[in-house]
């Protein structure tokens, strides 16, 4: 059957997974990470993460067919809007077009790739439109970066929908509740919500002090419970600044919401696997770590509109 390469070039490194497509199911082939991080910014910096990469290229399993790639949602711009799927293609353009010119007055609309995801309705019947905006030059970058692999790239996306399609896989006794998803990075936490297994909301919200991580994901609660969503019955939380502190703070805050459902995402829960006993207990202490990556090797779980 079929391999998948995901490369997640996140914030603190670049992240790795095979996955292939069997007649029973998802089997995880390869974990990896790099020790150093890639900043598409800066890529002069990143010299040795680039190399760590390339050298991990080389230990990839045999029969691959194709590469996915994975971008942070800091590291791109993301814009949620109201909107409707049933919009002609040209109307769809000028509301994203009038995004860019608010962040980017100094850029045109074909100076981008463009995704557009349409969200569920909430409780105000109102939809919207999550728009995914990346420079084409991060994609000339991410063409150079990954071209000693000679593999077709067929996607790339943000980190927060690729943990989408995860969380959808692994855990599908869920897909008919209201479930958060809180990715935790850094100084930022994403937070989505996924209802009937389709996306409906998002938001990037700042974290000055890692020990105000309750207080925020509350703030948010609060935004949304009851006015767009009646309730919340799950959330899961992942990301590489997920500490045993900061989840015990989110499952405090779970339980004081209540919010009885309350536990890190494992991208790994319903997948087969033939790796060995070492690459197993890392994936059984660095689950959280890997959603974004894991859902790259999947076919996405939404309806989208590209650019």
């Amino acid at each position: 059957m079929s391999k998948t390469l995901s490369v997640f070039f996140n914030i603190d490194r670049t992240y790795l997974t095979v996955i292939e497509h069997t007649a029973n199911g998802l089997s995880l082939e390869y974990v990896n990470s790099t020790k150093s991080r890639i900043n598409f910014e800066n890529l002069g910096a990143s010299i040795k993460g680039v190399d760590e990469l390339h050298e991990l290229f080389n230990q990839l399993p045999d029969g691959i067919a194709r590469a996915t790639v994975t971008m942070p949602a800091e590291g791109v711009m993301v814009a949620q809007f109201p909107g409707r799927s049933d919009l002609s293609k040209k109307d769809l353009e000028k509301l994203v077009s009038l995004e860019i010119r608010q962040i980017y007055p100094q850029f045109n609309f074909e100076d981008f790739k463009i995704t557009l995801t349409p969200f569920l309705a909430s409780n105000t019947k109102k939809q919207t439109m999550l728009a995914v905006i990346i420079p084409l030059e991060d994609y000339e970058t991410i063409n150079r970066i990954m071209e000693p692999l000679n593999l077709p790239i067929t996607n790339i996306e943000i980190s927060q929908l690729n943990a989408h399609s995860c969380f959808l896989y692994n855990y599908p006794e869920m897909r008919d509740k209201t479930v958060a998803l809180l990715s935790v990075q850094n100084q930022f936490m994403d937070f989505s919500i996924v209802k009937n297994g389709t996306p409906a909301y998002y938001s990037l919200s700042n974290i000055s002090r890692i020990d105000a991580i309750g207080e925020v994901f509350e703030n948010e609660y609060n935004r949304i419970v009851p006015s767009l969503f009646d309730s919340i019955d799950a959330v899961y939380y992942f990301g590489s600044g997920l500490t045993k502190d900061v989840s015990m703070m989110l499952w405090e805050t779970s339980m004081l919401l209540g919010i009885m459902e309350s536990k890190r995402l494992n991208a790994f829960r319903m997948m087969l696997s033939n790796l060995d006993k070492r690459d197993k207990e890392y994936c059984s202490r660095a689950f959280q770590l890997y959603p974004a990556c894991v859902g790259g090797c999947m076919p996405a779980r939404h309806d989208f509109i590209k650019f």
